[in-house]
């Protein structure tokens, strides 16, 4: 298949997914309803990763996000990116020591 098929195909797929009532025709309210469709999976989507950020944050599960539990999971990054700077040092002084 040529570049020019391919792009005739990938074009009539495409008509086919937004053709919703199958009459082999694209019109404007399909293609309108496509993309709200689209935009509202996109915001669903958000949502649900909004959810599991708040639920990382909300230690008691009171579904508010206290002052103390935002200290708390700062506290926790800010450890965990310590440790992992420090082995990340202890690995650069082991090769330095090694490469002398």
């Amino acid at each position: 298949m040529d570049i020019k098929e391919t792009a005739e195909s990938m074009i009539e797929e495409g008509k086919a997914k937004l053709d919703a009532n199958g009459d082999g025709k694209v019109e404007v309210k399909e293609v309108i309803d496509a993309f709200t469709g689209r935009v509202k999976e996109t915001i669903d989507a958000a949502a649900e990763a909004v959810d599991e950020i708040k639920k990382g944050f909300d230690a008691d599960a009171d579904g508010r996000v206290s002052g103390e539990e935002v200290l708390d999971v700062v506290e926790a990054a800010t450890g965990a990116v310590t440790e992992a700077l420090s082995g990340m040092a202890d690995k650069v002084a082991d090769f330095v020591v090694r490469e002398k």
